[in-house]
């Protein structure tokens, strides 16, 4: 068996994980993140990719809005090679409420969140296929994401300021001392090999199955069923934005 120590342990190889491990090995803390396939190959491999500009929320959830251009912000510059700053469309259609239109631009300005309007006329030469009916159309900053490369640059950052990266590794039992975490069992398939990891906090980033990384710990309560959804391939892109 091979034992190992950390201040903090993260289960789970999404880009939440990768992400929690960087901003760990950042602070100074030990990190080990244990993932039971390779990184990415969960939710944040099978998403739609869009990098919310918060357009989405400005007019009933402000405080979300700005919570997502913050956080766009952010991403854009910490790890741009996985962003496609592509830009989005909010648009007005002829049949829709016009109030909305006047609602959208003020909740932008109440949300700090950058905005422009264009014409109808400029937008479809932008993007051929927008709907002719179109009567008012703000740009705003909306991204794609590749998740695999989000991942991958967040790790890489993380192991660059010293946490461990274990992949194809199954944790097998959590051991508790006082209530708290004191150690994390898992399975290198790899190797076959045991792995001990000595730890004083464990943060539980597994997804869909979080509930069973709880249960590890006599916590049954966490209901988390993972769900299919349909995704379509095309062999070419359908719109620019």
């Amino acid at each position: 068996m091979r034992t190992l120590s950390a201040d903090v342990v993260v289960i789970g190889g999404g880009s939440t994980g990768c992400g929690i491990a960087r901003d760990a090995a950042m602070r100074g803390f030990t990190v080990a993140l244990v993932e039971r396939a390779d990184l990415a190959q969960g939710t944040s491999a099978r998403f739609h990719g869009l990098l919310h500009s918060g357009g989405r929320y400005v007019v009933s959830d402000p405080e979300s809005a700005r919570e997502c251009a913050e956080e766009n912000g952010i991403v854009k510059r910490i790890n741009p090679d996985a962003v496609e700053d592509t830009g989005g469309f909010f648009v007005l259609l002829e049949n829709d409420d016009e109030s909305f239109g006047d609602k959208f631009v003020q909740g932008c300005a109440a949300a700090g969140l950058p905005h422009r309007e264009i014409t109808p006329a400029q937008a479809l030469r932008l993007e051929p296929r927008l709907n002719p009916k179109a009567v008012r159309v703000m740009e705003v900053q909306d991204g794609t994401i590749d998740g695999w490369t989000m991942a991958w640059g967040a790790i890489r950052s993380a192991v660059a300021y010293g946490a461990r990266l274990l992949r194809y590794t199954t944790v097998t039992a959590i051991e508790l001392k006082g209530g708290r975490v004191a150690a994390v069992r898992c399975h290198d398939r790899k190797a076959d090999e045991d792995v001990l990891i000595d730890t004083g906090f464990l943060i539980n980033a597994s997804g869909p199955w979080v509930g069973q990384i709880a249960a590890l710990m006599g916590i049954y309560d966490i209901d988390v069923i993972p769900g299919q959804g349909v995704m379509v391939a095309v062999a070419h892109r359908l719109s620019s934005r």
